[in-house]
């Protein structure tokens, strides 16, 4: 008969091996840059935001796409870092397929949100407003930048929090295995971590 001392060991260190197991099928899933989350459920349910005219657009408006959207903000250097890398992604995606929308979370401070995507010279980008900070408080944000990766039907499959150069070829090629219109296999919503 085991003793308890010992069993409890044991079990600690099946704990530590099965945690030590999760992390390295996490790290090794290929596709997946580093620093994206995957997410499941069904389609999304969040605020509407402002174009930069002032029309009410929401999620609903990208259906049938992969949607990027990257919530930032004009005082977030790592915000402003990032911006370029979503531009020449927007560039490079096609439009059919993919919408890369930034939304930024400046609170009540239209001009000051204009002035910064102005002074960054962006070329594809457009400018999205959500002064009230409704989506970063749905979608539970813990800083900026936050960036949320929605499937055709308006299903989260993934997030990042913290900068990226999205243009990567690793996120190029992570994005077109999520658009059922890109070659090869569809990645499904199902796994989390």
């Amino acid at each position: 008969m085991a003793r308890p001392g010992i069993a409890r060991k044991a079990l600690a260190a099946a704990l530590v091996a099965a945690g030590i197991f999760a992390v390295l099928a996490y790290l090794a899933t290929p596709g997946v840059p580093r620093g994206v989350r995957n997410l499941s459920g069904g389609p999304a349910k969040l605020s509407a935001f402002a174009d930069e005219n002032g029309a009410s657009v929401s999620i609903e408006a990208f259906r049938g796409k992969v949607l990027v959207l990257n919530l930032w903000a004009a005082w977030c250097v790592p915000c402003i870092q990032e911006m370029p890398s979503l531009d020449r992604l927007a560039a490079r995606m096609p439009a059919e397929s993919f919408a890369i929308v930034a939304v930024n979370q400046d609170k009540g401070s239209e001009a000051t949100a204009r002035h910064a995507f102005k002074r960054m010279n962006l070329q594809t980008l457009k400018l999205y407003l959500d002064p009230s900070r409704a989506l970063s408080r749905e979608i539970g944000t813990r800083g900026m930048p936050t960036t949320v990766i929605f499937g055709p039907l308006g299903e989260p499959l993934s997030y990042r929090e913290g900068a990226a150069e999205w243009d990567s070829e690793d996120f190029v090629r992570y994005l077109e295995s999520l658009s059922p219109r890109a070659p090869g296999p569809r990645r499904t919503a199902g796994a989390s971590d």
